[in-house]
């Protein structure tokens, strides 16, 4: 609910919403920033490890700062791998235009390259906040949750070396860990020897769809039945699939969507006890709204995502109510965040910054020694 306060200042700011906030310029710098050493996969893993997992923060992401004629400004962040003529495509039709005239009916604002959209999108929403005197989470819907629980993560390990990762987790004030898993890994022994140096921690464990069926599924899930843990993804195929394995195993099933329209199939269906959910901000919270009038928690998705990304994550779970799984907010596992204020992760909680916009800025000091061409 949005607090008196906050609504009498968003009254007092009506003069300054209803002048134009119109776009002088956009700064975008494309940057990679690696992972700090060791902390996705075992060096030693072996032949079965995801090539995805391997160098996917070799992959380029840009930042953009929208800069508006009465000196104000907006940042905001890519996906992974987002094309420059995409970014530079909606920073050209942005340049001169108000942003308040765009369409937010449309997911993507009305920008003519949607790849990048969401990133402007932050920046935007940004922008205003910082325009308005208030937090991004106030535009979004107000402040449901004053901290956003996070997991700590990992990649594909083998049995000592999650052991390390559990201890690490505990000893950094985690509650729930969040690791990779593919077909023929044998994950029961994995999960064993993390529950057994870490009794405490809850885990999800993400297929990312490596099995094609419940055939060559279903064993694998009753290995895994005793353990607090949740299935993330296990199986290429429809919701049915999900479905069936739901009835035949006691452990959690979650389903990585941002289409309310496959939120309420699953839901319909029986297929689903949570939701890992993303896309743009306002997608997000509508696809939160669409989980709490089911009853069904959710957590907020990523990329292994930068500062700026993550941070338009937290201001958007801290504005639903069902974001109460704790959330791949991971950039304090890169090199650098790129960020003035760096994350704190304190006891697997992140507390939502209440300083108007996303409540944090770029240390262009970071991002121009990791800009690319």
């Amino acid at each position: 609910m949005m607090h008196r306060r906050h609504f009498l200042s968003l009254l007092a700011a009506a003069p300054l919403a209803a002048k134009p906030l119109r776009v002088e310029r956009v700064e975008i710098w494309k940057v990679v920033v690696r992972m700090k050493p060791g902390v996705v996969n075992s060096e030693n893993y072996g032949p079965g490890l995801d090539p995805g997992l391997a160098n996917f923060d070799q992959v380029p992401k840009h930042l953009i700062r929208l800069h508006t004629s009465d000196g104000l400004t907006g940042i905001g962040e890519t996906g992974r791998g987002v094309d420059t003529q995409s970014v530079e495509a909606n920073a050209k039709f942005l340049t001169g235009r108000d942003l308040l005239t765009l369409d937010f009916s449309q997911a993507s604002l009305g920008l003519p390259a949607r790849a990048s959209s969401d990133a402007y999108e932050i920046a935007l929403y940004d922008l205003m906040g910082r325009s308005l005197g208030v937090p991004v989470h106030t535009l979004l819907g107000g402040l449901h949750q004053p901290k956003v629980a996070v997991t700590y993560w990992t990649g594909q390990r083998t049995e000592q070396d999650y052991i390390m990762i559990a201890e690490r987790a505990l000893s950094q004030g985690f509650k729930h860990l969040k690791i990779k898993a593919r077909r023929y890994d044998p994950i029961e022994k994995r999960v064993a020897a993390i529950d057994k140096a870490a009794p405490s921690l809850t885990l999800t464990v993400d297929f990312n769809r490596s099995y094609p069926d419940v055939a060559t599924f279903l064993p694998v899930a009753k290995r895994l039945e005793g353990y607090k843990l949740t299935i993330e993804d296990p199986i290429r195929g429809d919701l049915n699939a999900l479905r069936q394995l739901r009835e035949r195993v006691a452990v959690p099933f979650a389903l990585t969507t941002a289409s309310t329209t496959v939120m309420m199939e699953a839901i319909r269906m029986g297929a689903v006890d949570m939701f890992n959910l993303g896309g743009p901000m306002r997608t997000f919270v509508e696809t939160c709204q669409v989980a709490s009038a089911a009853g069904i928690p959710a957590w907020h998705g990523s990329g292994v995502e930068l500062g700026v990304r993550d941070m338009s994550f937290i201001q958007a779970a801290a504005a639903t109510r069902s974001c109460t799984v704790p959330s791949d907010t991971l950039c304090w596992l890169r090199q650098s965040d790129l960020l003035q204020q760096p994350f704190k992760v304190v006891d697997g909680y992140i507390e939502v910054p209440r300083t108007p916009g996303l409540g944090v800025d770029l240390d262009m000091d970071a991002v121009r020694r990791h800009q690319v061409s």
